[in-house]
């Protein structure tokens, strides 16, 4: 097993949060960087209710289909917390997010578990993404009814 530094850690979990999190999102290319080649994603939740929900994605495939799907603003990380002895994190995030086809948007705090791998150069990379957030609202607002459950407007209305 690789030997760890709490502070090498946070420092790639920082670094892919601070990627994320750019307004507007960067290219995949620039989010890639972050991900070791055969990295998957995993985002919790039942795969019924949206097309990155419950499965098992290359990394190029989920945040390509987020980006089809959602767009956000206000993404913020606060929380990190490192598991040295495994080269996990765990990040808390907060942002407010939009289903770009029906306009209705909510706020959501989320949470990453990121399981890190040092390559060959020795930089930490992450192997798998796991996430767990809203998935009742994503699918709400998928299927338009976001706006009457919150009693709001879209985004764009008003």
């Amino acid at each position: 097993m690789p030997t760890t530094t709490p502070s090498s850690l946070l420092t790639a979990a920082t670094a892919l949060c601070n990627t994320l999190s750019q307004s507007p999102p960067p290219q995949l290319p620039t989010i890639l960087q972050h991900f070791t080649a055969t990295a998957t994603a995993h985002e919790h939740g039942l795969p019924q209710l949206t097309p990155f929900l419950g499965r098992e994605l290359p990394i190029p495939d989920y945040f390509t289909i987020l980006a089809d799907n959602l767009s956000f603003r206000n993404m913020r990380f606060k929380e990190y917390i490192v598991d040295e002895a495994n080269s996990k994190v765990f990040v808390r995030g907060t942002g407010r997010f939009v289903w770009t086809a029906t306009g209705e948007a909510w706020d959501e705090c989320f949470v990453y578990l990121l399981d890190f791998f040092e390559d060959a150069g020795g930089v930490w990379k992450v192997g798998r993404y796991q996430v767990w957030g809203d998935s009742g609202a994503a699918y709400l607002a998928r299927v338009g009814e976001l706006k009457n459950v919150l009693g709001e407007e879209r985004e764009g209305d008003g």
